[in-house]
């Protein structure tokens, strides 16, 4: 039977795109030059989380947001008129650190970029043998578990990959084993008018 099918949207836009490898040296290189730890404000158990410069980085990952504009329109059949950056940090993850499930204040929109995933911990979640996608990986839930119903969604994301999502979709990073640095740059956004 060929009959015609129509999937509706529902819950929130977990919008993902992978972004240039030269964009992502770019924000690389306002990382490197970061020193004003953001740890006081941030759910990470990270020891080194580092506010960044956001005019510099909203520059960059401008064309980025056009796109999430795009998708923003078609999810909800809305208009975003301006996105405007409240914050941004990068987290220096290491060996049995963790994000635990959290959601961001006083904004609309929360990302994250990967900048960098350790080879080793690539190893590490191709090796991995219990349930779930181990190790280092990004998760996102909504709600409790249900019959017939999607709340989680994992990713084992690469460098240059862009999340962006409502400021209270819940969100969290597992721990790894590996002796390695995953390197991710967090931002949050307001919705404005002009």
């Amino acid at each position: 039977m060929n009959e015609p099918f129509i999937l509706h949207y529902w819950g929130p836009l977990l919008f993902k795109m992978k972004i240039k490898t030269e964009d992502v040296k770019a924000v690389r290189k306002i990382c490197d030059g970061a020193t004003e730890k953001y740890n006081t404000e941030l759910a990470g158990i990270i020891d080194d989380e580092v506010t960044i410069d956001k005019t510099k980085y909203i520059e960059i990952i401008h064309p980025y947001l056009v796109a999430y504009k795009q998708a923003y329109k078609i999810w909800y059949g809305e208009t975003i008129k301006k996105i405007i950056v409240n914050s941004a940090w990068v987290n220096y993850m290491k060996k049995g650190e963790c994000n635990p499930p959290h959601v961001h204040g006083d904004c609309s929109l929360s990302s994250v970029l990967l900048l960098q995933v350790p080879e080793t911990l690539k190893k590490e979640q191709k090796d991995w043998t219990g349930c779930g996608m181990g190790p280092g990986v990004l998760n996102f839930s909504t709600g409790n578990p249900h019959e017939f119903h999607t709340n989680t969604f994992n990713f084992r994301p690469e460098a240059g990959d862009l999340f962006i999502f409502p400021w209270n979709l819940t969100h969290s990073v597992s721990t790894y084993k590996s002796n390695a640095r995953r390197i991710s740059v967090a931002a949050n956004f307001s919705l404005g008018e002009k």
